[in-house]
């Protein structure tokens, strides 16, 4: 009798000593897996912060372009309207002086 109460004794010893590197190989693995995945979150943002900046240099370059586009344009329709003025102020002017100086 004695013998199957200290074979229960080791039983439930061996069973608290597995049940506690369970647990410490859990909270190991707990931390490895963690630290992984700090990891990984600080890999893919440094990857979504890299491709924010390209995203941004692309489109503030696409911007930096098309002001360029409409600033050509608009120095076009200036000097349009600078030669239209010139045309009508040479005639007006011609006008005016006929008008004035009329026989």
């Amino acid at each position: 009798m004695e013998n199957i109460i200290n074979r229960i004794v080791e039983i439930d010893k061996k069973a608290l000593e597995i049940e506690n590197k369970t647990k410490k190989i859990v909270g190991e693995n707990g931390a490895r897996l963690n630290k992984r995945l700090n990891e990984i979150e600080k890999k893919e943002l440094e990857k979504a912060r890299i491709k924010g900046k390209k995203e941004y240099e692309k489109l503030l370059n696409e911007g930096k372009r098309k002001s360029k586009e409409i600033q050509l344009e608009t120095n076009k329709e200036c000097e349009k309207l600078e030669e239209s003025y010139r045309m009508i102020h040479k005639k007006l002017e011609k006008e005016i002086f006929h008008e004035i100086f009329k026989p």
